[in-house]
C-alpha cells in the first residue's frame, strides 16, 4: 500500500493513477474530508471517479511514504507524523526545489530517503478533483545509502504512470529541474505572465544571464551541463507549457507561501558556499521575497 502525504494536484494525480492500476492507496490529508471520492480527468478528457481511503494519520509503519506537499511544508508534514514512521520505511520526496532531503535526513537518519522529480502536471479543480494537464517523465533516486535498495518502487509507480524510472544519478535530474524552475518561476511571478511570454527577447536575455551565473556553481558541484543545451531545454519547457502559469506565479496570485527558498534560495546558498556572484538570480530572489511579504 502507498501512503501519500498531500492531497494537492500531484498527490491526487499519483493517487488516482495508482488506484486505477489496482494498487492500494491511503491519502493523508491535513483535515478530515467530507468525501472519499477522487475525481479525475485524464489527458483525453475522460472523467473517472475512484474510492480512496483518506486519513489524517499514517496508518502503516511498513509501506512507502510518498510526500507530495510543497517544499516549505515537507519538514513539518513529516514531523507531524514522526511517531508513525518506522526506521525501515522509505520516504519519497516529490516537489519543486531542493534542500528538503537534507532536512529530512537530520530528522530520520536511518530511513531510506529517495528524491523524485516529475514533469507530469495536473490542476486541482476543487478538493479531490483534478485534471491532468501534462504527460512527462518521473525520475527517482536514492539520496542516502539506505535508499539504494528501493529501486523496485520506481517499477510500481511506473505501472501507474509510465515513464517513471529509477536513476542512479538523481542529482543531475534534480538540478536540471531546479535550473528550469530558477529560469521560469521568478520571472513569471514578478511580471505576472504565463510561461510562453518568456520567449520574448528581453526575458530571453535575462534567462541567458541566469545560465551564465549558474555555470560556475554547477562546475563546483561536479555537474555536467552545457550552457547552450541548458538554454534549449529551458526554452523547450517554455514552449511546451506556454499557456500555463508557473507554480510560483499562482502562489503569488493566490497569496500563498512560495518555494522561493528552495528554488533560487538553494542556488544562492551554493553560490555563497563557493564565493560565486549571482547578481540577477539574487535580485529576482529578493523581489519574490518582497512581493511575498506584501501579499501576506
Amino acid at each position: 500500500m502507498w501512503q501519500i502525504i498531500g492531497a494537492g494536484a500531484i498527490g491526487c494525480l499519483w493517487a488516482t493513477n495508482l488506484l486505477r492500476d489496482g494498487q492500494q492507496v491511503t491519502l493523508i490529508t491535513r483535515k478530515n474530508s467530507q468525501t472519499q471520492t477522487l475525481n479525475y480527468q485524464d489527458l483525453q478528457g475522460k472523467r473517472t471517479s475512484f474510492n480512496c481511503r483518506l486519513s489524517t494519520q499514517l496508518s502503516n509503519r511498513d509501506d512507502p511514504i510518498l510526500v507530495c506537499v510543497k517544499a516549505p511544508q515537507v519538514k513539518q508534514a513529516l514531523l507531524q507524523h514522526r511517531h508513525n514512521i518506522s526506521e525501515q520505511q522509505a520516504i519519497i520526496l516529490m516537489h519543486n526545489g531542493m534542500g528538503t532531503a537534507e532536512q529530512v535526513t537530520k530528522i530520520f537518519p536511518h530511513n531510506p530517503i529517495i528524491c523524485a522529480t516529475t514533469t507530469n502536471a495536473s490542476l486541482l479543480n476543487a478538493e479531490l478533483n483534478i485534471i491532468q494537464t501534462g504527460k512527462g517523465a518521473t525520475y527517482l533516486g536514492a539520496f542516502n545509502e539506505q535508499g539504494k535498495s528501493f529501486s523496485i518502487l520506481a517499477n510500481k509507480l511506473n505501472s501507474a504512470l509510465d515513464d517513471t524510472l529509477w536513476c542512479e544519478d538523481i542529482k543531475q535530474k534534480l538540478w536540471l529541474k531546479l535550473l528550469i524552475n530558477i529560469a521560469i518561476n521568478p520571472l513569471t511571478a514578478i511580471f505576472k505572465v504565463n510561461n510562453g511570454t518568456l520567449a520574448k527577447k528581453h526575458f530571453q536575455r535575462q534567462i541567458a544571464q541566469m545560465i551564465n551565473e549558474v555555470m560556475p556553481v554547477l562546475e563546483k558541484e561536479g555537474l555536467l551541463f552545457e550552457s547552450h543545451m541548458l538554454l534549449i531545454t529551458i526554452n523547450n519547457v517554455i514552449q511546451a507549457t506556454a499557456a500555463n502559469y508557473s507554480s510560483m506565479n499562482r502562489d503569488i496570485y493566490f497569496k500563498r507561501p512560495t518555494e522561493n527558498e528552495y528554488i533560487s534560495g538553494y542556488l544562492l546558498k551554493k553560490a555563497l558556499q563557493y564565493n560565486i556572484e549571482t547578481p540577477l538570480i539574487r535580485s529576482l530572489y529578493e523581489q519574490i521575497k518582497e512581493i511575498s511579504h506584501q501579499v501576506k
